[in-house]
């Protein structure tokens, strides 16, 4: 049973954070108060995520992940899902968190740790009971980021460090245990380089140095085409802008390659199943909103 006073610490550190605008590199923290239900999300990286008020609810694989303050759910890259995010009863209230774990985090584990993955259960697990430990180490952080904000290099090792606590427990087999990189999640980072731009098939045979014949072989053989990538490219990103800032939709559509912002509109809500004013109404103010880093530090 894990203490509250850890919770306690957990949720003040978090709180400061999402208040601040300021969480650590690599943290994404989720506050509403209203439900949200975020329909086909695609997860592009490894992630850790736990409600610290309130419930969040996973849809994936025709598997549903409800996890409570306490406990953690871990995602795989490559799965898409419905995300649901439940207010506490009562308070009208939902805070989470969201570790995100990129390619080298875990290229630098896998290099640090090969000797010892061999000991550890890496059986995929997608909902387990949280840590005093793992608690702990977010909480201490997040606060001392607050004063001290840590770089590239220094958050990739602070995760590391959190894999080495979850591999311990048998808990990082879905974070840890990757399919290889497929053309299609290639393509997708060529796309995230340039939203805006009017892409086409001649830019990809080019950087990929592939025909388009046998490019459109490939993308088939992986049940996708050029234009639902890209188009699906656009729209993870701007869910996610539309929840981790207070840009205007108009320009949100923009930046992500719609030439109106009711295209973006029309086509976000068939993919997420609600528009972006309406994903953004349900978060509110104070408690309402995505944080990965102030701006500058993100793009660094």
């Amino acid at each position: 049973m894990i203490k509250q006073t850890i919770l306690s610490r957990l949720e003040r550190s978090i709180t400061t954070a999402f208040l601040s605008g300021q969480a650590a590199r690599g943290v994404w923290i989720n506050g509403c108060q209203q439900a949200q239900t975020i329909t086909r999300m695609d997860i592009s990286a490894p992630m850790l995520m736990f409600p610290i008020i309130g419930l969040k609810r996973v849809v994936a694989d025709r598997q549903t992940y409800d996890a409570h303050p306490g406990q953690v759910l871990l995602l795989p890259k490559g799965v898409r899902c419905d995300v649901e995010n439940i207010p506490e009863r009562g308070q009208s209230r939902f805070l989470g968190a969201s570790l995100v774990f990129d390619r080298q985090t875990t290229d630098l584990f896998g290099k640090i740790y090969s000797d010892g993955l061999k000991d550890w259960d890496l059986t995929p697990k997608w909902k387990a009971a949280g840590s005093e430990e793992l608690y702990s180490i977010v909480a201490d952080w997040i606060t001392h980021d607050q004063t001290y904000p840590a770089d590239l290099t220094q958050t990739r090792h602070r995760l590391v460090e959190i894999l080495l606590i979850l591999a311990r427990q048998g808990l990082a087999g879905n974070l840890l245990i990757s399919r290889g990189e497929t053309l299609s999640e290639r393509i997708t980072q060529h796309f995230k380089t340039d939203l805006s731009r009017d892409w086409s098939m001649k830019d990809l045979t080019r950087v990929l140095a592939m025909s388009e014949r046998t490019l459109r072989r490939r993308l088939q053989s992986e049940n996708t085409g050029f234009r639902d990538l890209l188009e699906d490219t656009r729209l993870n990103q701007g869910v996610e802008r539309v929840i981790s800032s207070d840009m205007p939709i108009g320009q949100i559509a923009f930046d992500c390659g719609y030439q109106s912002q009711s295209r973006f509109a029309e086509r976000f809500r068939l993919r997420f199943s609600m528009s972006p004013t309406e994903l953004r109404a349900t978060q509110g103010r104070p408690m309402g909103e995505l944080v990965t880093l102030n701006p500058a530090r993100a793009r660094n």
